[in-house]
């Protein structure tokens, strides 16, 4: 099943492009999927809205964008905006492949039939002949039956593994492919700005000169980020880090839950998040309730509220887990190791359990974060801004450096950006509150 999207007005009226995702982003921001012409489409917000695939139906969500999402048989971008035909395409011979699929079943049934009915009769068979030996046969077939489960079940683990290694590297795919595909778009934006302040003559102003020479500094400074993020094993990062990455969801009264990320330092169970997730924007909240999914996991865990810094949004809660956490790799406990223009990766859940993720069963929901990259654009003593990617529930996101540790954990973001600028509590302002007497040392 795809998603055709036909431009009918706007920069790119007549072009029709077509998708086969769960998520697809729509608007002007580079690493979007459907995007929008940056210089024309202005009506359309950097990160507009997304379609998101829900089995065989789609919704179509605003992402907090300047002039909001219409739908009425088409999807418009503000009241004067570009808009945009949306068709779901069924795949060729879906329809013979369920059929073949049903006979396929069918004859395996028979078959299976068959073969139950000759064992019954060799069976019988075996019984008459050989009394002697039936407490010596029935321990036989009391153990090809414990191999037979066993081999099933064997079986049934490397089918899940290898949908699961299929499942990530297409996603790390998709990242790398998005990460080139905005280092291209930087390139031609460098050269573009190159030829109009070479072809600027002594006639044009001095104003003029100066806009040019500022937006050429700013696209060749994104451009050396690219370029070192398309250098990075985010595969690593992820491996390394993704088990210890959880959801959390925060229960202030029967009507107040909210989602988070919260993420394990040690072994132990305990967990860094925000200060405002725990205890809300005031700092006067308490949590009737929390609990935490691990990321492949299906199963929640009840936390315990620790504490929070004074200054710093910083929380720390525990959980009991029997065998102890994942945890991630380490915290960066140095101040001034994290440079403007350093690629990061960011691995938590904008959105909660809202963006697609494998079920089991039901309603049993197995924990997938996101993971984003991202460009650090501004290193203060007590903030760290990546021009990257946040939404409600990365609040509390781990922020790793090239070689996997963290260096921030995300706390918000700007409103005018639609989350492409994001802000994070430097690492070492989590390791001066977790060496606290009331918080345990690391592990």
């Amino acid at each position: 099943m795809s998603a055709q999207f036909r431009f009918l007005s706007g920069a790119r009226a007549g072009e029709v492009a077509t998708f086969r995702k769960t998520y697809i982003g729509l608007g002007r921001h580079p690493l979007s999927d459907v995007r929008f012409d940056a210089e024309r489409d202005l009506d359309v917000s950097s990160r507009h809205a997304a379609i998101v695939r829900h089995g065989a139906t789609f919704s179509v969500r605003d992402l907090g964008s300047k002039n909001g999402t219409f739908v009425n048989d088409v999807i418009g971008f503000g009241p004067q905006g570009p808009s945009v035909e949306f068709r779901v395409l069924a795949a060729e011979g879906e329809s013979d492949a369920v059929s073949g699929a049903r006979a396929r079943r069918a004859s395996a049934a028979l078959r299976v039939v068959a073969e139950l009915a000759h064992l019954r009769r060799t069976t019988k068979v075996l019984i008459g002949l050989l009394g002697l030996a039936l407490a010596g046969f029935g321990w036989s077939q009391w153990e090809a039956a414990r191999d037979a489960r066993d081999l099933v079940a064997l079986e049934a683990r490397a089918d899940s593994l290898s949908r699961e290694a299929r499942r990530l590297l297409s996603r790390f795919q998709s990242e790398l492919e998005s990460v080139r595909d905005a280092l291209r778009e930087s390139q031609a934006e460098v050269a573009r700005l190159r030829g109009e302040l070479a072809t600027a003559g002594s006639g044009s102003g001095a104003p003029s000169v100066a806009r040019l020479r500022a937006q050429l500094d700013t696209a060749e400074a994104r451009q050396r980020g690219l370029s070192g993020a398309a250098a990075v094993d985010y595969r690593a990062i992820s491996r390394n880090n993704q088990d210890a990455v959880a959801l959390l969801v925060v229960k202030y009264s029967d009507v107040e839950v909210f989602t988070g990320t919260a993420f394990a330092v040690d072994s132990q169970g305990t967990l860094v998040t925000n200060k405002h997730v725990l205890v809300g924007e005031a700092g006067d909240r308490r949590p009737l309730a929390m609990a935490v999914k691990f990321s492949g996991s299906k199963q929640w865990f009840q936390g315990r509220f620790v504490g929070v810094a004074d200054t710093a949004d910083v929380g720390v809660l525990r959980v009991d887990v029997r065998g102890g956490t994942p945890r991630v790799l380490g915290l960066v406990d140095r101040a001034g190791g994290l440079q403007r223009g350093d690629p990061v990766a960011i691995i938590g859940y904008p959105l909660g359990e809202d963006l697609p993720m494998e079920r089991q069963g039901q309603s049993a929901v197995v924990a997938d974060p996101t993971l984003t990259v991202g460009t650090v654009s501004k290193v203060l003593s007590h903030v760290v801004q990546v021009d990257g990617y946040g939404a409600p529930g990365s609040s509390g996101s781990p922020i790793f450096d090239r070689g996997g540790y963290v260096v921030a954990v995300l706390y918000g973001g700007n409103r005018e950006s639609q989350g492409k600028i994001i802000y994070g509590v430097p690492a070492t302002a989590v390791i001066a509150y977790l060496t606290q007497p009331r918080c345990r040392p690391l592990h």
